[in-house]
């Protein structure tokens, strides 16, 4: 098994606020998805996006949502066609997300 540099990086620079329960899950879970070596695409999105969860409060769902989706924006560059293929919703839901 290997690890792609980028995919080492993007571990190495996530906060990990579930420790190393939650880092254990993410390994496994690329590994299982990826083809022998963990690249980026086998991680998940929030990962990507380095999307740190918070650990000190909660959020409303709808706030997290919406700062997720902002991300994955500013991440395609206001393309809401990619963003809306990412998030895996129909572009309608994406700008209905948005108001």
């Amino acid at each position: 098994l290997r690890i792609s540099p980028d995919a080492l990086k993007i571990l190495k620079n996530y906060h990990w606020p579930g420790n190393i329960r939650e880092l254990e899950n993410i390994v496994q879970r690329a590994v299982i998805m990826s083809d022998g070596t963990v690249d980026v695409k086998d991680l998940p999105e929030h990962l990507k996006f380095q999307i740190n969860f918070p650990d000190t409060g909660l959020l409303p769902l709808r706030e997290m949502e919406k700062e997720y989706v902002q991300r994955v924006l500013l991440h395609t560059q206001g393309n809401k066609t990619r963003a809306a293929e990412i998030l895996q919703i129909d572009r309608k839901t994406l700008r209905e997300k948005l108001k």
